[in-house]
């Protein structure tokens, strides 16, 4: 019986200092790295509203910046017939957005990548939550790639140029941010 107590123990701590180990990795990451702000629930409830009503029959989703993966996992149980696609460039957060999804049984294409060397000619709808400085380039981006009919939905940051079709507001708060949780719905034309 002792044995069997001194093995779990040790099981245990060495549970326990792998999950100390993968979160400092994660805290270390995102302090060197930048920012990684999960989307909130509400924005994603938002999000799934307006697949809903613009494409619900869409095949291919992307979320650019997908960080951990957390919005893909949601979509994806949402639309089982998706094909979902999550890029990033850190690979750290691709690591814990696969395991994540190995975790959760879901079939998730994640990709450790620039967002402006992915071929996003065969999306249907894009979801981005990125720094603003990266919005002119990615409209320039989507405008000579992107398919007719599909969407972008952007969170916060909006494109300069191209004017939004819809606008939801999901955080209700007085934010210091400007259009802080808000999506931008945009229709490729």
């Amino acid at each position: 019986m002792t044995i069997v107590i001194y093995v779990i123990s040790l099981l245990l701590a060495a549970l326990l200092v792998v999950f100390v180990t993968l979160f400092f990795v994660f805290v270390l990451d995102s302090i060197l790295r930048g920012h990684d702000l999960p989307t909130s629930k509400q924005a994603i409830k938002a999000l799934i509203k307006i697949i809903d009503r613009n494409k619900p029959s869409a095949n291919n989703f992307y979320d650019l910046g997908c960080g951990r993966g957390t919005l893909l996992l949601a979509v994806k149980r949402k639309y089982p017939h998706l094909f979902v696609y999550g890029v990033d460039n850190n690979a750290i957060r691709i690591f814990f957005a696969k395991l994540k999804a190995a975790l959760f049984k879901q079939k998730i294409n994640f990709k450790k990548q620039d967002l402006f060397q992915i071929d996003l000619r065969n999306a249907d709808i894009i979801y981005t939550y990125l720094w603003y400085d990266l919005m002119p380039p990615l409209e320039e981006k989507l405008q000579k790639e992107f398919k007719r009919g599909a969407i972008v939905i952007t969170n916060t940051s909006k494109f300069p140029n191209w004017k939004p079709q819809e606008k939801y507001i999901t955080y209700s708060k007085i934010s210091t941010m400007p259009d802080f949780e808000t999506l931008f719905v945009y229709v490729k034309e």
